[in-house]
C-alpha cells in the first residue's frame, strides 16, 4: 500500500481520486493548493503524488519544479493529471520539469491505477530544475486564451438564452442584490432592468416573504414562492419565483439565482374554471329543487286522486256490507239488488279509474308493457282523423297531409293512436271558439331534426293548431306529470306526459313549438324502419281446455285467489304458491303433471325470471307467462319484452287472463 498525496483545488476532484486509489489499496492524503501539498511533501514525503495542472497560485508544473529543486522531495514521483490539456500535448513540457506521468482526468479509473503502479515501479528521475521557459508560457497563455473564449461563449449563449426566456432571470450576490436581469423580468413588472437591479427585483415577491429573505438571506435550498403581487403600475400579477443558491466546490454560498414566472393568466383560469364549477354546481342544485318540486307535485297528485278512487272503493264497499247483513234471511229480490249492484258498478268503475291511472304513470316513465310492431304512421294518422271528427266539434276544421315516402316505424299502434287522440283533444281545448287542426307526416333525416337524437332517418308526425298558444315558462313544464294550464276538476295534467313518455320508450322524442296568439305545433320523431308492415292476421279464437293443471305463483294473497278463481271457474285445476321457491318446490313434489306457470313478475327472493330460468332446468318444455303491473326485470331499457314473452298486465279482466292462460296451451299444443 502506497501513500499517495493529491493535489487539487477542487473538493470533487479530490474525492473521486480518492474513491479510485482507495479501491486500488492506496492511502491517500490531501491538499487544496500547491503550496500546501509542498510542505506537506517535506513532512510526510508520501510515495507519489497526484497533482492537477491548472491550479490557482501554483499551477501544476510550478508545483514539479519546486519539489525537484528540493533534495528532500526531489526523487517523489509524480503523476500529472488534468481536463483542460489533451495529454498528448502537456506530455512534453510535463516532462521537461519532471512529471512522470501525465493522464487525463476522464481516463477510467483503471487507467489512473496503471499510471500510478508505473510511477511507482518506474526508475528514480535525474534532479534538475529548469528554468519557466518560452513553451510553458505559450501553452498556458493558449490555455488561458482558450478559456476565455469559452467562457465568452457561454455567456453569449446565456445572453442569448435569457433573453428570450420565457420567465424572469435574476442572477446576484449573497447580499440578494442583483447584478443582472433579463428582459423578460422588464416586461413583467413593467420596471427598467436599471431599476430592478440591486434590491429591485424583490418586488416580484410577495410583502411577507420579502421581509423574511431580507432577514435570513439567500436560501440554503432551492426555494419556491408564489403570491400575487401589486407592482409599481398598481397592476396585480400572480408571480411564482424560484430561487436557488449558488454554491463553489466547498459548499460555500457564492451568490443565487431566481426566475420569476408570471402566472396570472394561469390562476385567473383556474379561478374561471372554480367559479364555472360553483356556477354549475349552484345549476344543479336548482335542478335538483326542481326535480323535487316536481316529484313533491306528482306524488301529491297522485295521492289526491288515489284518495279519491281509494274513498269511492272504501265507502261503497261499506254501503254494501250494510246492505248484505241488512238483507240476511230475506229474499234477494231485484228491487234489493239494485242497490247493491249500482254500488258494486260505482266500485268497478273506481278501479278502471286507477287502473288507468297507473297506465299512464307507468307510460310517463317508459316503464308501461308495449308490444311494438312496424307499422305505417299515416294508417294510424287516418285512423285516428276518423275518431277526431266525430269527438272535437263542428266548428274546428280538420286537415290531414301526408308524404306518401314517409316510412314505417316500429311502435305500439294503440300507444300511438292514444298521443294523437290526446293530442286532438289538447287542441280541440285550446281553441275553445273554433280553428282549423292540421295533421301531417314527413320522412327526415337527422340533420333536419332540431333536436339530439342519434343519426338516423325518422318519421316526423306533427299536430299543429291555431289556438291561444303557450308562454314560454309553460311549455318548459307541459309535459310534467299533472301540470296543467286547465280549470281544476278539467283534466289530469297527463296527456303530453303519457305522450312524451311514449315517444321516449318507442326511441323517438317529442318537440312543442308555441307562442302566445300563434298556436301550437306538437312534433313527434319516431326512428324510420326498412321493414314492411306485416300483413293483419284475424284473432285465434281459443277456449279454455279443462282439466288443465296451472301453477299459480304470486306473493299477493289477494291477486293469486282472484287468478285462482278465474282459472277455478273456467275448468281448470290450479296449484297455488306464495313465492318463485315454493312454485319451484311444487313442480319437483307434485304428483301430476303441470300444464302452464302463471307467475307473478316482481316477487321477493325469486322473482319471475329466475323461476322461469330454474325451470327450464327441471322441466325444458314448462311454457311460463307473466302477469305484474310493473314488469321492469323482464324489461329492455326502451321497457320492451321480448317478443316470445307473455305478459298480462295487471289489473287483468277474467277474458284477458283467460285468453292469455289458453293461447299459452294452444302455441304448446301447435308445437
Amino acid at each position: 500500500m502506497a501513500t499517495i498525496l493529491v493535489v487539487d483545488d477542487r473538493a470533487a476532484n479530490r474525492e473521486v481520486a480518492r474513491m479510485t486509489l482507495d479501491d486500488g489499496g492506496h492511502h491517500v492524503v490531501e491538499a487544496a493548493e500547491g503550496a500546501q501539498a509542498l510542505d506537506l511533501a517535506r513532512r510526510i514525503h508520501p510515495d507519489l503524488v497526484l497533482a492537477d495542472v491548472v491550479m490557482p497560485g501554483i499551477d501544476g508544473y510550478e508545483f514539479v519544479q519546486r519539489l525537484r529543486a528540493d533534495t528532500a522531495t526531489a526523487g517523489i514521483p509524480v503523476v500529472l493529471y488534468t481536463a483542460n490539456y489533451r495529454p498528448e500535448e502537456a506530455a512534453p513540457l510535463a516532462s521537461a520539469y519532471g512529471a512522470n506521468q501525465i493522464i487525463s482526468k476522464s481516463a477510467d479509473p483503471e487507467q489512473l491505477l496503471i499510471a500510478v503502479e508505473q510511477a511507482l515501479h518506474a526508475s528514480p528521475l535525474p534532479p534538475h530544475s529548469p528554468a519557466p521557459s518560452a513553451d510553458h508560457l505559450r501553452t498556458v497563455n493558449a490555455k488561458l486564451v482558450e478559456k476565455v473564449l469559452a467562457l465568452d461563449e457561454s455567456e453569449a449563449r446565456f445572453g442569448a438564452l435569457a433573453d428570450v426566456s420565457p420567465v424572469g432571470i435574476v442572477t446576484g450576490d449573497n447580499e440578494l442584490s442583483a447584478t443582472y436581469v433579463n428582459p423578460r423580468l422588464a416586461d413583467i413588472t413593467g420596471l427598467t432592468a436599471e431599476d430592478l437591479l440591486g434590491p429591485g427585483w424583490m418586488c416580484c415577491l410577495p410583502a411577507g416573504e420579502r421581509a423574511r429573505l431580507r432577514r435570513d438571506g439567500v436560501p440554503r435550498a432551492q426555494t419556491a414562492l408564489h403570491g400575487d403581487v401589486t407592482l409599481a403600475d398598481h397592476r396585480r400579477r400572480w408571480l411564482h419565483t424560484t430561487i436557488r443558491p449558488i454554491t463553489d466546490d466547498n459548499q460555500d454560498h457564492t451568490g443565487f439565482v431566481a426566475t420569476i414566472d408570471d402566472v396570472t393568466a394561469l390562476i385567473e383560469a383556474e379561478q374561471r374554471r372554480h367559479a364555472d364549477e360553483r356556477e354549475r354546481e349552484a345549476a344543479e342544485r336548482r335542478r335538483i329543487a326542481e326535480r323535487f318540486e316536481s316529484l313533491a307535485r306528482l306524488s301529491g297528485a297522485v295521492a289526491h286522486d288515489f284518495n279519491n278512487i281509494l274513498n269511492i272503493i272504501l265507502s261503497f264497499s261499506e254501503f254494501i256490507q250494510d246492505e248484505l247483513r241488512d238483507a240476511v234471511g230475506a229474499p234477494l229480490d231485484a228491487a234489493r239488488a239494485a242497490p247493491m249492484l249500482d254500488d258494486l258498478g260505482n266500485i268497478h268503475r273506481a278501479g278502471k279509474r286507477a287502473a288507468h291511472l297507473a297506465h299512464q304513470l307507468l307510460t310517463f316513465g317508459g316503464r308501461e308493457i308495449v308490444q311494438p310492431v312496424v307499422i305505417n304512421p299515416n294508417a294510424v294518422v287516418d285512423e285516428v282523423r276518423a275518431m277526431i271528427d266525430s269527438s272535437i266539434g263542428r266548428q274546428i276544421t280538420v286537415s290531414v297531409e301526408l308524404d306518401p315516402d314517409a316510412g314505417n316505424v316500429v311502435v305500439d299502434s294503440n300507444q300511438l293512436s292514444q298521443v294523437l287522440l290526446n293530442l286532438a283533444v289538447n287542441a280541440r281545448d285550446a281553441m275553445p271558439h273554433g280553428g282549423h287542426l292540421a295533421l301531417s307526416t314527413r320522412h327526415l333525416r337527422t340533420a333536419e331534426v332540431s333536436r339530439g337524437l342519434p343519426p338516423g332517418e325518422y318519421v316526423h308526425i306533427a299536430v299543429r293548431d291555431d289556438g291561444e298558444g303557450m308562454p314560454p315558462d309553460v311549455v318548459d313544464r307541459a309535459i310534467e306529470p299533472f301540470f296543467t294550464t286547465r280549470p281544476k276538476g278539467h283534466g289530469t295534467g297527463l296527456g303530453l306526459a303519457t305522450a312524451y313518455g311514449i315517444m321516449r320508450q318507442a326511441s323517438g322524442d317529442l318537440l312543442i313549438e308555441s307562442a302566445p296568439g300563434e298556436g301550437t305545433t306538437i312534433n313527434l320523431y319516431l326512428p324510420a324502419t326498412d321493414e314492411a308492415a306485416p300483413a293483419p292476421v284475424a284473432p285465434a279464437s281459443v277456449t279454455a281446455d279443462a282439466g288443465r293443471t296451472v301453477l299459480v305463483a304470486d306473493d299477493e294473497d289477494g291477486v293469486r285467489e282472484v287468478a285462482a278463481r278465474i282459472l277455478t271457474r273456467a275448468g281448470y285445476h290450479v296449484l297455488r304458491a306464495a313465492n318463485g321457491q315454493e312454485a319451484l318446490d311444487l313442480t319437483r313434489t307434485h304428483a301430476g303433471p303441470i300444464d302452464v306457470v302463471l307467475s307473478d313478475v316482481v316477487m321477493p327472493h325469486m322473482n319471475g325470471p329466475e323461476l322461469a330460468a330454474a325451470l327450464r332446468e327441471d322441466h325444458p318444455g314448462l311454457p311460463v307467462l307473466y302477469m305484474s303491473g310493473y314488469a321492469d326485470p323482464l324489461m329492455s331499457e326502451q321497457g320492451i319484452v321480448d317478443g316470445g314473452v307473455t305478459v298480462v298486465g295487471k289489473p287483468f279482466t277474467t277474458e284477458e287472463l283467460l285468453s292469455a292462460v289458453a293461447g299459452t296451451l294452444l302455441s304448446i299444443d301447435r308445437s
